[in-house]
């Protein structure tokens, strides 16, 4: 990706807020590392499920398989942190995994410079460049995948605390996109922050967790709630009115199991899972 190319004559972005100092950022071994957490991605009424497993190879790491249509459509998503921003600052995300022998065919690539609040997102040969408006930023689009890997990293886990978002502009892409098309504005867009607000602890279905509520400016106000398990401080559930995918209608994520895996281990689990979606589609 060429990032020179996607920043050439455009304007200098102002500088970022930062809520970085409510983070331990010289301890990224706190973060989770050969650990495999599942999730349910779905409607908040539990319609259109689809099932996240994430995989958290080293700290500041994570690969998301996501598993369709009961197993028949999968994709894969790479990404890393830049250890300066908490940031998703690499990422390449795969589809048809299940029709590719677990290959895949890459949709989209994401970049940035370290310590770098400027993104450059490359789909089909264009580049789409954005500027964050406040660190850590994540992209929503990603099932808070890049959040779950800071949380770990709070120095308080019951203290409030402000995200930025950043996310394909859904609309844009599907009106205005051109492949090869150079450098396009608008693709890709800064929402502004999210705010997570503390409010208690509770037991969710028997698990100890944090309870925060969740608005801000990146959720257009509405508001929403995220639950952090209390041990491993990562997510438990989140539910929101809105969703981060023009597919869903809203959203909720709801932890399933987790365990420890190593990177045998998940490729040994990906392999198994593409065989499975092979022989569904197979049988259709």
């Amino acid at each position: 990706m060429n990032l020179a190319l996607a920043a050439a004559g455009l304007a200098q972005a102002a500088a970022p807020g930062s809520s970085l100092h409510q983070y331990e950022l010289g301890e990224a071994n706190r973060a989770p590392s050969n650990q495999v957490v599942h999730y349910v991605k779905s409607n908040l009424d539990g319609s259109k499920r689809t099932v996240l497993s994430l995989f958290f190879p080293a700290p500041l790491a994570v690969e998301v398989l996501k598993v369709e249509a009961d197993g028949r459509y999968l994709a894969l998503v790479q990404t890393r942190l830049d250890p300066q921003t908490l940031s998703e600052s690499w990422m390449r995300s795969y589809n048809g995994l299940e029709r590719a022998e677990g290959k895949g065919q890459l949709q989209m690539a994401l970049s940035a410079e370290p310590g770098q609040a400027r993104l450059v997102a490359e789909v089909a040969g264009t580049l789409m460049p954005v500027s964050a408006s406040h660190l850590p930023a994540h992209l929503y689009n990603f099932d808070l995948s890049g959040l779950n890997l800071t949380l770990p990293l709070l120095k308080n886990p019951r203290a409030d605390f402000t995200v930025g978002i950043v996310d394909p502009d859904f609309n844009f892409l599907r009106t205005r996109f051109k492949p090869n098309a150079g450098v396009l504005e608008g693709g890709f867009v800064d929402k502004g922050q999210a705010r997570f607000r503390y409010l208690r602890d509770e037991a969710l279905d028997d698990v100890p967790t944090h309870r925060f509520e969740v608005g801000g400016p990146a959720f257009g106000g509405v508001k929403g709630t995220l639950w952090v398990n209390a041990k491993d401080r990562l997510i438990e559930r989140f539910e929101h009115a809105l969703p981060d995918n023009p597919d869903w209608k809203n959203f909720k994520l709801s932890r399933l199991s987790s365990r420890t895996m190593d990177k045998a281990g998940w490729e040994a689990f990906k392999a198994a899972t593409v065989q499975r979606a092979a022989q569904l589609l197979e049988t259709d």
